[in-house]
């Protein structure tokens, strides 16, 4: 059995997975020589040339025709052959080469469940406001470490590692969800053990933020937040497409 399984939904996103890639096999590469075995594996749903580029990274790349992002993460992990699953969002780059050895270092004490990530943009041109977003977001997600019977568990899914066995106990992600799938899946690993936040940002293209601007994507992530916790149902079945 490999130590790791590294798995990517894709859709559409050509114009970024190679730069992800480029940087996900540096810290592959890096991991192997510290002796965590690892594979990449890829679930493509695109119409695009996504899955032409990833095949030059990995011999896992698979077409997968059914659409929605938590079915595409759930058939990864069906045939993924890691102790720990890791999932990443196609245009997020682990700058630094260790990020998945010191991810994957927490593993060694049974009680960890879960590792997941912070994130910071790749855009250096960021206005003063965009890069307050990226502060409080980080604040939030570290916060969900020390207060998570209080504001439970929330990540934008940038870099997310699950222990395999207690990801197949809960059932992996619910498939009815596409929007805070990720929460969802947290506040049941944590029932099985304890979640810890890598001091180590990972970095995405700020494309959704962007796109959106602040105003806009506030206004999603916030009532996505309030409907999940206090209703339990989404305020969205599925965040608008961006690419």
């Amino acid at each position: 059995m490999l130590d790791l399984s590294i798995i990517i939904a894709t859709r559409n996103e050509q114009e970024y997975i190679g730069n992800t890639l480029r940087f996900l096999r540096k810290c592959i590469d890096e991991a192997e020589r510290h002796g965590i075995r690892s594979e990449l594996i890829i679930v493509d749903s695109s119409e695009d040339e996504t899955l032409k580029i990833a095949r030059q990274y990995t011999d896992k790349a698979f077409y997968y025709p059914i659409k929605g992002v938590s079915k595409a993460r759930n058939y990864g992990s069906r045939i993924a052959k890691g102790k720990v699953l890791a999932f990443m969002d196609g245009d997020t780059c682990l700058i630094n080469p260790e990020t998945l050895i010191k991810a994957y270092e927490y593993f060694r004490n049974p009680k960890i469940a879960c590792v997941l990530t912070f994130c910071r943009s790749l855009n250096p041109e960021l206005t003063l406001f965009q890069k307050l977003f990226y502060a409080y977001d980080e604040f939030f997600i570290r916060a969900c470490e020390f207060l998570p019977l209080l504001i439970k568990f929330y990540t934008r899914g940038d870099l997310v590692l699950i222990r395999k066995d207690i990801f197949e106990s809960v059932n992996g992600f619910n498939e009815e969800i596409n929007v805070l799938e990720y929460t969802d899946l947290l506040n049941k690993v944590m029932k099985h053990g304890k979640i810890r936040v890598l001091p180590i940002p990972v970095y995405e293209t700020s494309r959704r933020l962007h796109k959106w601007g602040l105003k806009t994507h506030y206004k999603y992530w916030i009532m996505a937040f309030i409907c999940f916790y206090f209703s339990r149902s989404a305020f969205l079945q599925i965040y608008p497409l961006i690419r």
